[in-house]
Protein backbone atom coordinates (compact mmCIF):
# COMPACT_ATOMS: atom_id res chain seq x y z
CA UNK A 1 0.00 0.00 0.00
CA UNK A 2 1.23 3.50 -0.69
CA UNK A 3 2.31 5.59 2.25
CA UNK A 4 -0.39 7.80 3.66
CA UNK A 5 0.66 11.43 4.06
CA UNK A 6 -0.50 13.71 6.85
CA UNK A 7 -3.57 14.73 4.85
CA UNK A 8 -4.77 11.15 5.24
CA UNK A 9 -4.73 11.30 9.04
CA UNK A 10 -7.90 12.43 10.78
CA UNK A 11 -7.07 15.14 13.35
CA UNK A 12 -8.90 17.11 15.97
CA UNK A 13 -11.34 19.67 14.62
CA UNK A 14 -11.74 22.99 16.42
CA UNK A 15 -15.06 23.73 14.72
CA UNK A 16 -16.97 21.56 17.18
CA UNK A 17 -15.79 22.55 20.66
CA UNK A 18 -18.80 21.01 22.41
CA UNK A 19 -17.66 17.50 21.43
CA UNK A 20 -21.26 16.25 21.56
CA UNK A 21 -22.43 13.00 19.99
CA UNK A 22 -24.74 13.43 16.98
CA UNK A 23 -28.50 13.24 17.41
CA UNK A 24 -30.60 10.64 15.61
CA UNK A 25 -31.02 13.00 12.69
CA UNK A 26 -27.27 13.58 12.58
CA UNK A 27 -26.59 9.83 12.48
CA UNK A 28 -28.74 9.66 9.37
CA UNK A 29 -26.76 12.50 7.87
CA UNK A 30 -23.50 10.70 8.75
CA UNK A 31 -24.75 7.58 7.01
CA UNK A 32 -25.76 9.50 3.88
CA UNK A 33 -22.38 11.19 3.66
CA UNK A 34 -20.55 7.89 4.09
CA UNK A 35 -22.55 6.31 1.29
CA UNK A 36 -21.20 8.98 -1.05
CA UNK A 37 -17.73 7.58 -0.46
CA UNK A 38 -18.23 3.92 0.52
CA UNK A 39 -20.62 1.11 -0.28
CA UNK A 40 -23.76 0.65 1.81
CA UNK A 41 -22.57 -2.23 4.02
CA UNK A 42 -19.33 -0.64 5.30
CA UNK A 43 -21.17 2.66 5.75
CA UNK A 44 -23.82 0.96 7.91
CA UNK A 45 -21.13 -0.86 9.88
CA UNK A 46 -19.25 2.36 10.70
CA UNK A 47 -22.36 4.22 11.87
CA UNK A 48 -23.54 1.22 13.89
CA UNK A 49 -20.17 0.99 15.65
CA UNK A 50 -20.06 4.71 16.42
CA UNK A 51 -23.63 4.74 17.72
CA UNK A 52 -23.02 1.71 19.94
CA UNK A 53 -19.76 3.15 21.28
CA UNK A 54 -21.46 6.49 22.03
CA UNK A 55 -23.79 4.93 24.56
CA UNK A 56 -22.82 5.73 28.14
CA UNK A 57 -23.49 2.10 29.04
CA UNK A 58 -21.06 0.76 26.40
CA UNK A 59 -18.66 -1.74 27.96
CA UNK A 60 -17.40 -3.50 24.84
CA UNK A 61 -13.74 -4.12 23.99
CA UNK A 62 -14.01 -2.85 20.43
CA UNK A 63 -12.38 0.56 20.10
CA UNK A 64 -12.28 0.92 16.33
CA UNK A 65 -13.90 -0.50 13.22
CA UNK A 66 -11.49 -1.65 10.53
CA UNK A 67 -12.53 -1.39 6.90
CA UNK A 68 -11.57 -3.83 4.19
CA UNK A 69 -8.55 -2.80 2.14
CA UNK A 70 -9.29 0.05 -0.30
CA UNK A 71 -6.88 0.00 -3.27
CA UNK A 72 -7.92 3.46 -4.51
CA UNK A 73 -5.75 6.05 -2.72
CA UNK A 74 -8.15 8.90 -3.55
CA UNK A 75 -11.01 6.95 -2.01
CA UNK A 76 -8.99 6.38 1.15
CA UNK A 77 -8.22 10.06 1.31
CA UNK A 78 -11.90 10.90 0.94
CA UNK A 79 -12.74 8.68 3.91
CA UNK A 80 -10.10 10.37 6.06
CA UNK A 81 -11.26 13.82 5.03
CA UNK A 82 -14.85 12.91 5.88
CA UNK A 83 -13.76 11.80 9.34
CA UNK A 84 -12.08 15.23 9.79
CA UNK A 85 -15.16 17.12 8.68
CA UNK A 86 -17.61 18.74 11.12
CA UNK A 87 -20.03 15.89 10.39
CA UNK A 88 -17.84 13.28 12.12
CA UNK A 89 -15.14 15.19 14.02
CA UNK A 90 -17.12 15.27 17.26
CA UNK A 91 -17.40 11.50 17.41
CA UNK A 92 -14.81 9.84 15.18
CA UNK A 93 -11.13 9.71 14.27
CA UNK A 94 -9.35 7.58 11.68
CA UNK A 95 -5.94 6.21 10.88
CA UNK A 96 -4.47 3.63 8.50
CA UNK A 97 -2.77 0.39 9.54
CA UNK A 98 -1.53 -2.41 7.26
CA UNK A 99 -3.17 -0.65 4.31
CA UNK A 100 -6.61 -0.63 5.99
CA UNK A 101 -8.51 2.30 7.48
CA UNK A 102 -9.53 2.13 11.12
CA UNK A 103 -12.39 4.33 12.33
CA UNK A 104 -12.10 5.03 16.08
CA UNK A 105 -14.70 6.43 18.42
CA UNK A 106 -13.50 9.73 19.85
CA UNK A 107 -13.67 8.42 23.42
CA UNK A 108 -10.79 6.03 22.59
CA UNK A 109 -8.52 8.76 21.28
CA UNK A 110 -6.03 8.10 24.08
CA UNK A 111 -5.57 4.52 22.85
CA UNK A 112 -4.61 5.53 19.33
CA UNK A 113 -0.94 5.13 18.28
CA UNK A 114 1.12 8.30 18.77
CA UNK A 115 1.99 8.73 15.08
CA UNK A 116 -1.65 9.54 14.24
CA UNK A 117 -1.20 13.22 15.03
CA UNK A 118 2.36 13.88 13.89
CA UNK A 119 3.35 15.76 10.79
CA UNK A 120 5.87 13.20 9.56
CA UNK A 121 4.97 11.42 6.35
CA UNK A 122 3.56 8.00 7.22
CA UNK A 123 3.44 8.78 10.95
CA UNK A 124 5.93 7.98 13.66
CA UNK A 125 7.33 10.14 16.44
CA UNK A 126 10.85 11.35 17.03
CA UNK A 127 11.71 8.38 19.15
CA UNK A 128 11.25 5.86 16.36
CA UNK A 129 10.38 5.40 12.73
CA UNK A 130 7.48 4.24 10.65
CA UNK A 131 6.92 1.98 7.70
CA UNK A 132 5.38 3.13 4.46
CA UNK A 133 1.96 2.02 5.57
CA UNK A 134 2.15 3.81 8.90
CA UNK A 135 2.69 0.90 11.26
CA UNK A 136 4.73 1.89 14.31
CA UNK A 137 8.42 0.98 14.03
CA UNK A 138 9.65 1.83 17.48
CA UNK A 139 7.71 4.81 18.80
CA UNK A 140 6.66 5.12 22.42
CA UNK A 141 2.95 4.47 22.10
CA UNK A 142 1.50 2.48 24.95
CA UNK A 143 -0.18 0.09 22.51
CA UNK A 144 2.92 -0.53 20.47
CA UNK A 145 4.22 -3.96 21.45
CA UNK A 146 7.23 -3.78 19.16
CA UNK A 147 9.26 -1.15 21.01
CA UNK A 148 11.14 -0.77 24.26
CA UNK A 149 9.31 2.39 25.24
CA UNK A 150 5.88 0.81 24.93
CA UNK A 151 4.13 -2.08 26.62
CA UNK A 152 6.75 -4.72 25.84
CA UNK A 153 7.53 -6.36 29.19
CA UNK A 154 10.90 -5.27 30.54
CA UNK A 155 11.73 -8.79 31.71
CA UNK A 156 10.90 -10.45 28.37
CA UNK A 157 13.73 -11.00 25.82
CA UNK A 158 13.42 -9.14 22.51
CA UNK A 159 13.35 -12.05 20.09
CA UNK A 160 10.69 -14.70 19.55
CA UNK A 161 12.51 -17.86 18.54
CA UNK A 162 10.59 -20.59 16.71
CA UNK A 163 10.93 -23.60 14.45
CA UNK A 164 9.79 -23.19 10.85
CA UNK A 165 8.58 -26.43 9.26
CA UNK A 166 8.00 -26.47 5.52
CA UNK A 167 7.43 -28.71 2.52
CA UNK A 168 7.77 -27.67 -1.12
CA UNK A 169 8.69 -24.07 -0.29
CA UNK A 170 12.15 -22.53 -0.29
CA UNK A 171 13.18 -20.62 2.82
CA UNK A 172 13.02 -17.17 1.24
CA UNK A 173 9.45 -17.66 0.00
CA UNK A 174 8.42 -19.23 3.31
CA UNK A 175 9.80 -16.22 5.18
CA UNK A 176 7.74 -13.86 3.04
CA UNK A 177 4.65 -15.99 3.61
CA UNK A 178 5.17 -15.89 7.37
CA UNK A 179 5.51 -12.10 7.30
CA UNK A 180 2.34 -11.78 5.24
CA UNK A 181 0.20 -14.24 7.18
CA UNK A 182 1.31 -13.07 10.64
CA UNK A 183 1.22 -9.40 9.62
CA UNK A 184 4.81 -8.78 10.69
CA UNK A 185 6.92 -5.74 9.93
CA UNK A 186 8.08 -6.48 6.35
CA UNK A 187 11.26 -4.46 6.81
CA UNK A 188 12.34 -6.52 9.80
CA UNK A 189 10.72 -9.80 8.72
CA UNK A 190 12.09 -13.01 10.19
CA UNK A 191 15.72 -14.06 10.42
CA UNK A 192 17.27 -17.47 9.94
CA UNK A 193 20.70 -19.08 9.88
CA UNK A 194 20.61 -20.62 6.40
CA UNK A 195 18.54 -21.48 3.37
CA UNK A 196 16.72 -24.80 3.01
CA UNK A 197 15.81 -26.24 -0.36
CA UNK A 198 12.30 -26.23 -1.76
CA UNK A 199 12.47 -29.95 -2.56
CA UNK A 200 12.58 -31.31 0.93
CA UNK A 201 10.82 -31.64 4.25
CA UNK A 202 12.77 -29.21 6.42
CA UNK A 203 12.76 -27.66 9.88
CA UNK A 204 14.93 -24.75 10.96
CA UNK A 205 15.23 -22.25 13.76
CA UNK A 206 14.12 -18.68 13.00
CA UNK A 207 13.46 -15.56 15.05
CA UNK A 208 11.50 -12.34 14.83
CA UNK A 209 11.62 -9.16 16.87
CA UNK A 210 9.14 -8.37 19.64
CA UNK A 211 6.09 -10.29 18.48
CA UNK A 212 3.46 -11.94 20.63
CA UNK A 213 3.26 -15.72 20.24
CA UNK A 214 -0.41 -15.58 19.31
CA UNK A 215 0.33 -13.28 16.38
CA UNK A 216 2.89 -15.66 14.90
CA UNK A 217 0.66 -18.70 15.44
CA UNK A 218 -1.78 -17.17 12.94
CA UNK A 219 0.46 -18.77 10.30
CA UNK A 220 -0.85 -22.20 11.30
CA UNK A 221 -4.41 -21.05 10.73
CA UNK A 222 -3.95 -19.36 7.35
CA UNK A 223 -1.44 -21.53 5.51
CA UNK A 224 -4.23 -23.48 3.81
CA UNK A 225 -5.51 -20.44 1.94
CA UNK A 226 -6.51 -21.07 -1.72
CA UNK A 227 -3.55 -20.91 -4.05
CA UNK A 228 -1.01 -21.65 -1.31
CA UNK A 229 0.77 -24.48 -3.03
CA UNK A 230 4.18 -25.56 -4.14
CA UNK A 231 5.35 -28.50 -6.17
CA UNK A 232 6.97 -31.89 -5.87
CA UNK A 233 5.63 -34.95 -4.12
CA UNK A 234 5.31 -35.00 -0.34
CA UNK A 235 2.75 -35.90 2.30
CA UNK A 236 0.66 -33.00 1.01
CA UNK A 237 0.51 -34.41 -2.55
CA UNK A 238 2.48 -31.52 -4.01
CA UNK A 239 0.99 -28.66 -1.99
CA UNK A 240 3.17 -26.32 -0.01
CA UNK A 241 3.07 -26.82 3.76
CA UNK A 242 4.10 -24.23 6.32
CA UNK A 243 3.98 -24.50 10.12
CA UNK A 244 5.54 -22.72 13.07
CA UNK A 245 6.08 -24.19 16.51
CA UNK A 246 8.36 -24.53 19.57
CA UNK A 247 7.99 -20.82 20.34
CA UNK A 248 10.12 -19.26 23.07
CA UNK A 249 11.64 -15.86 23.80
CA UNK A 250 15.37 -15.38 23.51
CA UNK A 251 17.91 -12.57 23.87
CA UNK A 252 19.75 -13.80 20.78
CA UNK A 253 18.63 -13.32 17.20
CA UNK A 254 19.00 -16.19 14.74
CA UNK A 255 21.31 -14.82 12.05
CA UNK A 256 22.90 -15.92 8.80
CA UNK A 257 26.22 -17.54 9.62
CA UNK A 258 25.27 -18.63 13.14
CA UNK A 259 24.38 -22.14 12.00
CA UNK A 260 26.12 -24.83 14.00
CA UNK A 261 25.35 -27.61 11.53
CA UNK A 262 22.68 -29.54 9.68
CA UNK A 263 21.21 -32.97 10.18
CA UNK A 264 19.96 -34.86 7.14
CA UNK A 265 17.85 -37.95 6.65
CA UNK A 266 18.40 -38.83 2.99
CA UNK A 267 16.23 -41.18 0.96
CA UNK A 268 17.59 -42.63 -2.30
CA UNK A 269 14.89 -43.69 -4.76
CA UNK A 270 15.05 -45.53 -8.07
CA UNK A 271 18.68 -46.55 -7.53
CA UNK A 272 20.29 -48.27 -10.52
CA UNK A 273 22.83 -50.85 -9.31
CA UNK A 274 23.84 -51.77 -12.83
CA UNK A 275 22.83 -55.33 -12.07
CA UNK A 276 21.03 -57.14 -14.87
CA UNK A 277 19.89 -60.15 -12.89
CA UNK A 278 17.23 -60.40 -10.22
CA UNK A 279 18.03 -58.16 -7.28
CA UNK A 280 17.79 -59.78 -3.90
CA UNK A 281 18.29 -58.23 -0.48
CA UNK A 282 21.62 -59.99 -0.18
CA UNK A 283 22.89 -58.52 -3.46
CA UNK A 284 21.68 -55.03 -2.49
CA UNK A 285 23.48 -55.33 0.87
CA UNK A 286 26.66 -56.42 -0.88
CA UNK A 287 26.54 -53.53 -3.36
CA UNK A 288 25.81 -50.98 -0.66
CA UNK A 289 28.51 -52.43 1.57
CA UNK A 290 31.12 -52.08 -1.18
CA UNK A 291 30.09 -48.48 -1.80
CA UNK A 292 30.14 -47.66 1.93
CA UNK A 293 33.63 -49.22 2.28
CA UNK A 294 34.94 -47.11 -0.60
CA UNK A 295 33.43 -44.03 1.00
CA UNK A 296 35.08 -44.88 4.30
CA UNK A 297 38.50 -45.60 2.79
CA UNK A 298 38.71 -42.95 0.10
CA UNK A 299 36.17 -40.36 1.17
CA UNK A 300 34.62 -37.90 -1.25
CA UNK A 301 35.24 -34.42 -2.55
CA UNK A 302 33.17 -32.07 -0.42
CA UNK A 303 31.85 -29.93 -3.24
CA UNK A 304 29.07 -27.43 -2.78
CA UNK A 305 26.03 -28.87 -4.52
CA UNK A 306 24.42 -27.56 -7.67
CA UNK A 307 21.54 -26.01 -5.74
CA UNK A 308 24.02 -23.40 -4.45
CA UNK A 309 24.33 -22.08 -8.00
CA UNK A 310 20.66 -21.93 -8.89
CA UNK A 311 18.53 -23.79 -11.37
CA UNK A 312 20.31 -22.12 -14.28
CA UNK A 313 23.79 -22.47 -12.75
CA UNK A 314 24.42 -18.72 -12.86
CA UNK A 315 23.92 -17.48 -9.30
CA UNK A 316 27.66 -17.11 -8.81
CA UNK A 317 27.85 -14.93 -11.92
CA UNK A 318 25.57 -12.44 -10.19
CA UNK A 319 27.94 -12.50 -7.21
CA UNK A 320 30.89 -11.67 -9.47
CA UNK A 321 29.01 -8.73 -10.99
CA UNK A 322 28.11 -7.38 -7.54
CA UNK A 323 31.74 -7.57 -6.38
CA UNK A 324 32.63 -5.49 -9.45
CA UNK A 325 29.89 -2.99 -8.62
CA UNK A 326 28.21 -3.77 -11.94
CA UNK A 327 24.55 -3.78 -10.90
CA UNK A 328 23.33 -3.56 -14.47
CA UNK A 329 25.01 -6.86 -15.35
CA UNK A 330 23.74 -8.41 -12.11
CA UNK A 331 20.16 -7.52 -13.02
CA UNK A 332 20.60 -8.73 -16.59
CA UNK A 333 21.93 -12.11 -15.44
CA UNK A 334 18.92 -12.59 -13.18
CA UNK A 335 16.43 -11.44 -15.82
CA UNK A 336 17.94 -12.94 -18.97
CA UNK A 337 16.44 -15.84 -20.93
CA UNK A 338 17.09 -19.29 -19.43
CA UNK A 339 17.49 -22.46 -21.46
CA UNK A 340 15.84 -24.56 -18.74
CA UNK A 341 12.76 -22.39 -18.20
CA UNK A 342 9.78 -24.64 -17.52
CA UNK A 343 7.00 -22.08 -17.84
CA UNK A 344 6.19 -20.82 -21.32
CA UNK A 345 4.67 -17.70 -19.80
CA UNK A 346 7.86 -16.90 -17.90
CA UNK A 347 9.97 -17.70 -20.96
CA UNK A 348 7.97 -15.20 -23.02
CA UNK A 349 8.32 -12.60 -20.27
CA UNK A 350 12.10 -13.04 -20.25
CA UNK A 351 12.19 -12.73 -24.04
CA UNK A 352 10.11 -9.55 -23.87
CA UNK A 353 12.55 -8.17 -21.32
CA UNK A 354 15.57 -9.05 -23.47
CA UNK A 355 14.03 -7.16 -26.42
CA UNK A 356 12.81 -4.11 -24.49
CA UNK A 357 15.29 -1.75 -26.16
CA UNK A 358 14.87 -2.99 -29.73
CA UNK A 359 14.74 0.01 -32.08
CA UNK A 360 15.93 2.45 -29.41
CA UNK A 361 19.26 4.27 -29.37
CA UNK A 362 19.95 3.61 -25.69
CA UNK A 363 23.24 5.52 -25.58
CA UNK A 364 21.84 8.74 -27.03
CA UNK A 365 18.22 8.66 -25.90
CA UNK A 366 18.00 7.91 -22.21
CA UNK A 367 14.42 9.13 -21.88
CA UNK A 368 13.23 6.73 -24.56
CA UNK A 369 15.17 3.91 -22.90
CA UNK A 370 13.58 4.66 -19.52
CA UNK A 371 10.12 4.80 -21.05
CA UNK A 372 10.63 1.48 -22.84
CA UNK A 373 11.96 -0.25 -19.73
CA UNK A 374 9.14 1.07 -17.55
CA UNK A 375 6.49 -0.13 -20.01
CA UNK A 376 8.17 -3.52 -20.34
CA UNK A 377 8.51 -3.98 -16.57
CA UNK A 378 4.85 -3.14 -16.03
CA UNK A 379 3.77 -5.50 -18.80
CA UNK A 380 5.55 -8.56 -17.37
CA UNK A 381 5.00 -7.98 -13.64
CA UNK A 382 2.21 -10.53 -13.41
CA UNK A 383 4.05 -13.12 -15.51
CA UNK A 384 6.69 -13.94 -12.92
CA UNK A 385 6.02 -17.08 -10.91
CA UNK A 386 5.31 -17.04 -7.18
CA UNK A 387 8.75 -18.35 -6.29
CA UNK A 388 10.61 -15.90 -8.54
CA UNK A 389 11.16 -13.47 -5.68
CA UNK A 390 14.28 -11.84 -7.13
CA UNK A 391 12.78 -11.24 -10.55
CA UNK A 392 9.55 -9.91 -9.05
CA UNK A 393 11.43 -7.45 -6.84
CA UNK A 394 13.53 -6.21 -9.76
CA UNK A 395 10.60 -5.77 -12.14
CA UNK A 396 8.49 -4.04 -9.51
CA UNK A 397 11.26 -1.51 -8.84
CA UNK A 398 12.11 -0.84 -12.49
CA UNK A 399 8.43 -0.30 -13.26
CA UNK A 400 8.72 2.74 -10.98
CA UNK A 401 12.39 3.66 -11.35
CA UNK A 402 13.53 2.50 -14.80
CA UNK A 403 17.26 2.11 -15.48
CA UNK A 404 18.11 2.38 -11.77
CA UNK A 405 19.73 -1.04 -11.53
CA UNK A 406 21.42 -0.50 -8.18
CA UNK A 407 18.05 0.32 -6.63
CA UNK A 408 16.47 -2.65 -8.40
CA UNK A 409 19.06 -5.08 -7.06
CA UNK A 410 18.83 -3.55 -3.58
CA UNK A 411 15.08 -4.23 -3.57
CA UNK A 412 15.85 -7.95 -3.33
CA UNK A 413 15.68 -9.23 0.24
CA UNK A 414 19.00 -8.89 2.07
CA UNK A 415 19.39 -12.59 2.72
CA UNK A 416 18.89 -13.33 -0.98
CA UNK A 417 21.46 -10.71 -1.99
CA UNK A 418 23.92 -12.39 0.35
CA UNK A 419 23.30 -15.73 -1.32
CA UNK A 420 24.70 -14.43 -4.61
CA UNK A 421 28.00 -13.67 -2.89
CA UNK A 422 27.92 -16.98 -1.05
CA UNK A 423 27.44 -18.71 -4.41
CA UNK A 424 30.65 -17.15 -5.72
CA UNK A 425 32.49 -18.24 -2.58
CA UNK A 426 31.19 -21.77 -3.15
CA UNK A 427 32.27 -21.60 -6.80
CA UNK A 428 35.82 -20.68 -5.74
CA UNK A 429 35.86 -23.51 -3.18
CA UNK A 430 34.82 -26.06 -5.80
CA UNK A 431 37.49 -24.80 -8.19
CA UNK A 432 40.19 -25.00 -5.52
CA UNK A 433 39.06 -28.48 -4.42
CA UNK A 434 39.19 -29.72 -8.02
CA UNK A 435 42.65 -28.23 -8.47
CA UNK A 436 43.86 -29.92 -5.26
CA UNK A 437 42.61 -33.34 -6.40
CA UNK A 438 44.06 -32.84 -9.87
CA UNK A 439 47.52 -31.84 -8.63
CA UNK A 440 47.79 -33.70 -5.33
CA UNK A 441 45.61 -36.74 -5.74
CA UNK A 442 42.90 -37.96 -3.40
CA UNK A 443 45.17 -39.37 -0.67
CA UNK A 444 47.31 -37.77 2.02
CA UNK A 445 44.95 -34.84 2.33
CA UNK A 446 46.04 -32.45 5.05
CA UNK A 447 43.50 -30.35 6.94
Amino acid sequence: CESENNDDKATLNDNNPKNEDPSAADWENCLNELKKVLEEDPSNDIVAFLKESSASSYEGDKKFHMLAAIPDKQKRRSVHQLMKSTIFSSVALADTREGRIRVWHKKFEGDMPPDTFTGARGGGDKSGSSSKNGVDRGGKGKNNKNNKGGSWPADRPDFLRFVLYKENIDTSTAAKDVVRMARLNPKRGISFAGMKDKRGVTSQFCSTYRIEKEQLLAVNKTHEMPGFSGGGNTSSKGAGVLRVGNLSYSSDEVRLGSLGGNRFDIVLRNVDFGYKGTLTKEIVREKLGTAAKALQDVGFINYFGMQRFGKSNDTHEVGIAILKGDFKSAVEIIMREKNDENSQRVAEARKTWANRFVGIDVKNNENAAKDAEMKCAKSIQTDMGRFMVCEKSIVSTLARKPRDYKRAFSSIAKNMRSMFLHAYQSYLWNKVASHRIKTGGSSDVQV
